[in-house]
C-alpha cells in the first residue's frame, strides 16, 4: 500500500487486507478486514459496503498498515482494536488479561436466571444465546469473538429472557428490597461485573484482582458504561479470604491445567495473553480449590456462587462445591456440550468449607 496513492477506497482497502490475511492463513479474513477498517473509519461494517468509494486519508492508511502488520504477526484482533463485545456492549481490552469470551456470558446469564426465578427484576441485558448469532451469522456491527483459550467452546444457552423494559418474563416470587451485593474474583477487564451492574440497576459490586493494571482497566470500563459509582475495586489474591456479605460471587480465574498447556491453546492467546492469567496449575484448580475453602463465609444465606473452569475439571469442581457445603450444585454446559461453569447456593448454616 503505497503512501503516495490517494485512491485507496473502502473497497480497495478491504480487498487488499482480505488477500493478505487469506494468504497468511488468518481465520475469518473478511471479518477481520472489515472490523479493522470500520474501527479506523469510526463506522459500522455495513457502512463500509454502503459507501465503497470512501477514500482513506494518509493517517488512516498508516494506522491500517500497522494493524495489518500486528494481525499478520498473530496478535488477536481484539488486542489490535482494543475492543471486545460481551453481553450488552463493547469493552476496552488490553493484554494484561484475557479477552472476554462468549462462554463467560454463562456466569452472567445463569446468575440472572436464578435471580429472576426468585423475583428479582433484571434488564439492560440480552440473552447469552444472542451471542451465538454473532458467531454463526455475523452481523456487520459485531465481529465474532476468538475461541476460548482452552477449547473451541463459545457460548451457552440463555437461562432467562428480558423484555425491553427490563421486566423478567419468568414467574416472579417475593424479592428483597435491599440492593444485591456482587463480588467478582479476578475481575480482569471488568466485563462480567459491569454487565451485572447494567442488568441489575440497584446492585452494587466489589471487584478484586492481583493486577493493578486489570483494576485500572475495570475502572475504565465501569466509567464508560456509567456504573463506576456502584463498584469498589481492590487488589487481592483470592486464594486468601476476603471479608464481606455477598448475594452473588462469580469468578473466571486462571484454570487451564498443565496437561493442556501449551498444546491446546490458541497461538494468539499463547503469545499475547499473560500466562498468569490463564494457567491453573497441575489440575487447573490451584486457585479454585483454596477459594472454595473460604468463600462461603463471605456469602449471605442463599447466596449464589458461579465459577468458570476447564471442561475437564467439571466433576472435580462440583465435588469441591459440595464438600464446601454448597447445595443445588449444577454444571452448566457451553455450546459444544462441555461443562464450562459450576454454580451452587450457600445455605448459610455454618459450613466451614474445604481444607485449603
Amino acid at each position: 500500500m503505497s503512501s503516495d496513492q490517494t485512491d485507496w477506497t473502502s473497497r480497495k482497502l478491504l480487498n487488499w487486507m482480505r488477500e493478505r490475511f487469506e494468504a497468511s492463513g488468518v481465520d475469518a479474513a473478511r471479518v477481520v478486514a472489515e472490523t479493522l477498517l470500520a474501527e479506523t473509519f469510526g463506522c459500522s461494517r455495513l457502512d463500509l459496503h454502503m459507501h465503497p468509494d470512501r477514500p482513506a486519508a494518509g493517517e488512516e492508511r498508516d494506522r491500517l498498515r500497522d494493524q495489518v502488520r500486528r494481525i499478520l504477526s498473530g496478535e488477536p484482533l481484539h488486542y489490535v482494536t482494543g475492543r471486545a463485545h460481551f453481553w450488552h456492549g463493547s469493552f476496552s481490552v488490553r493484554p494484561c488479561t484475557q479477552i472476554p469470551q462468549p462462554c463467560t456470558e454463562l456466569l452472567v446469564s445463569h446468575t440472572l436466571g436464578l435471580l429472576s426465578s426468585r423475583g428479582q427484576k433484571v434488564g439492560h441485558g440480552r440473552r447469552a444465546v444472542d451471542s451465538l448469532s454473532v458467531l454463526d451469522h455475523p452481523i456487520d456491527d459485531h465481529p465474532p469473538a476468538p475461541a476460548n483459550p482452552a477449547s473451541s467452546a463459545t457460548s451457552g444457552l440463555a437461562s432467562f429472557d428480558v423484555d425491553p423494559g427490563g421486566q423478567s418474563q419468568t414467574s416472579p416470587g417475593p424479592a428483597s428490597d435491599r440492593p444485591i451485593h456482587i463480588l467478582e474474583l479476578g475481575v480482569g477487564s471488568g466485563a462480567v461485573i459491569v454487565s451485572f451492574l447494567h442488568s441489575l440497576p440497584s446492585a452494587v459490586g466489589v471487584a478484586v484482582d492481583v493486577e493493578d493494571e486489570c483494576l485500572a482497566l475495570t475502572r475504565e470500563n465501569a466509567t464508560s458504561h456509567g456504573v463506576v459509582d456502584r463498584i469498589t475495586l481492590q487488589q487481592h489474591d483470592v486464594r486468601t479470604p476476603f471479608a464481606g456479605e455477598f448475594d452473588v460471587v462469580v469468578g473466571n480465574l486462571p484454570y487451564i491445567p498443565d496437561h493442556e498447556w501449551p498444546q491446546s491453546i490458541d497461538p494468539g492467546v499463547l503469545n499475547f495473553t499473560p500466562e498468569r492469567a490463564l494457567r491453573g496449575g497441575d489440575d487447573g484448580l490451584i486457585i479454585i480449590r483454596p477459594l472454595l475453602g473460604w468463600v462461603g463465609q463471605a456469602m449471605r444465606q442463599d447466596g449464589i456462587l458461579g465459577l468458570e473452569h476447564a471442561a475437564c475439571s467439571g466433576s472435580a469442581v462440583a465435588q469441591l462445591f459440595e464438600q464446601a457445603g454448597f447445595r443445588d450444585v449444577e454444571s452448566i454446559v457451553d455450546e459444544d456440550g462441555f461443562p464450562r461453569a459450576t454454580f451452587g447456593v450457600w445455605p448459610g448454616d455454618g459450613h466451614l468449607g474445604v481444607e485449603r
